[in-house]
């Protein structure tokens, strides 16, 4: 398998170089050398051992979009598309990723972590790799991501099947499964998955501190109906009671947005009043104001309910925190389970 997977690189690398019509030219003197430099290239590749932590990498693919700096290479356990084409982290820098995971909140956990509620803002990222940090703790097969589709669009249940390209391992069986489901309209995008940050920024911290779990990772539009998000809860309760593995739900949730700090406070408290009362329809009747996401935060907390868990709300600020003033904050929560 290993010799396949170096094959596929060396053909990739000639490919890009216009190796093959080098080859066919190899006898005129510039061809002839850069054949034989690419040669010599492929000799050594294959004897190339990566000895970089494989639990720190992140893609220079992944992070086109991000900071400055250098970024390591793939790691040869993914390299090569096995599996088709892959997403991309497109949502947090190199720069940012570290030092959120040098400076991650320390947040006091008693018991096994079954939920949680974390932001999806890279402002708030210190609370994100707090969050998972705190799990690293315990042994996940699946990190199940329900968080919004900001487009509101498509479907009201989007999901993808491809793999992420610094090595986190999408659950196809999951996937399959979902879009089989009754009671709710599920589908693929692709696009919608990579490109929205709302689960796509919670993957390299899903790779950094649960490297052995898989993802499967749901978009929710604000359209979906109150009925739709139950045959959701009660689907995925069921798949979970039966699949016997260890699964981490995290709804991906920003709380209020576009209000001043003392307006985001306030609705903060009703959100947290609603949250405490396990009030679903107050919830799910929230708009923008008090958070991103009714629907994820009504899963997460049907299925605390269901294992007779009361949500514990261990984390509570703004991004005023991190930016100074505002006039138009966001606030966030870490909630868990």
């Amino acid at each position: 398998m290993k010799k396949k997977r170096n094959r596929s690189v060396i053909y990739l690398f000639m490919k890009r170089l216009n190796a093959f019509n080098y080859f066919e030219k190899g006898i005129q003197s510039d061809g002839y050398k850069k054949f034989c430099l690419i040669i010599f290239l492929l000799l050594f590749i294959p004897s190339c051992e990566n000895t970089t932590d494989q639990s720190t990498f992140v893609s220079t693919k992944s992070f086109e979009c991000g900071s400055e700096g250098d970024f390591l290479e793939f790691s040869p356990e993914v390299f090569f598309f096995e599996n088709g084409p892959l997403h991309s982290i497109l949502h947090i820098t190199h720069d940012e990723f570290l030092f959120s995971v040098e400076n991650a909140r320390a947040y006091e956990i008693e018991g096994f972590i079954f939920a949680g509620v974390v932001p999806h803002h890279t402002t708030a990222a210190t609370m994100i790799s707090g969050f998972f940090s705190s799990a690293a703790e315990f042994t996940y097969d699946t990190v199940i991501i329900i968080a919004p589709n900001h487009a509101n669009d498509f479907a009201n249940v989007i999901t993808s099947y491809r793999d992420w390209d610094i090595g986190v391992f999408t659950h196809r069986e999951f996937v399959a499964d979902l879009l089989n489901a009754c009671g709710f309209n599920a589908a693929i995008s692709h696009t919608h998955i990579e490109g929205d940050h709302s689960a796509a920024v919670l993957i390299p911290y899903v790779h950094y501190y649960l490297p052995n779990a898989k993802v499967a990772p749901i978009l929710l539009n604000a359209s979906t109906r109150f009925d739709e998000i139950v045959n959701l809860f009660n689907w995925m309760e069921n798949w979970i009671n039966e699949s016997g593995e260890n699964v981490l739900l995290v709804a991906s949730i920003d709380f209020s947005h576009f209000l001043t700090p003392p307006e985001a406070a306030e609705k903060d408290r009703q959100t947290t009043e609603a949250i405490i009362a396990n009030d679903f329809h107050r919830i799910y009747s929230m708009c923008n104001n008090y958070l991103d996401s009714p629907a994820a935060l009504i899963v997460f907390l049907k299925y605390l309910n269901a294992l007779g868990i009361a949500p514990s709300i261990i984390d509570h600020t703004d991004a005023t925190e991190f930016l100074g003033w505002l006039n138009e904050t966001t606030s966030y929560k870490i909630i868990i389970g």
